[in-house]
């Protein structure tokens, strides 16, 4: 927990070279698209054990939320594969 009650302290200051930035970015942008995929599969597991929901609706609904999961998942390892390759 922060000290409200502690004298501010200067903050460290980190440089990055472009290319260090750019890993940093990307890792973050990775990870962001990772979880709103998995947000995205829970969810279709959720409408599909929804039994108020009509079962056309959520078999489409849930078909949709699994194939933008799937589209994230690849745009997310794309991205991490820019890291590696940028790296050699």
């Amino acid at each position: 927990m922060v000290d409200t009650t502690a004298p501010a302290r200067e903050a460290a200051t980190f440089t990055y070279t472009p290319a260090e930035l750019n890993r940093l970015i990307s890792r973050e942008i990775s990870g962001r698209l990772h979880e709103l995929g998995l947000s995205l599969m829970s969810n279709a597991a959720f409408l599909l054990a929804n039994d108020t929901v009509p079962v056309a609706a959520k078999r489409d609904r849930a078909r949709v939320y699994l194939d933008v999961a799937a589209q994230l998942r690849l745009l997310a390892a794309a991205e991490l594969d820019g890291i590696t390759e940028g790296a050699r």
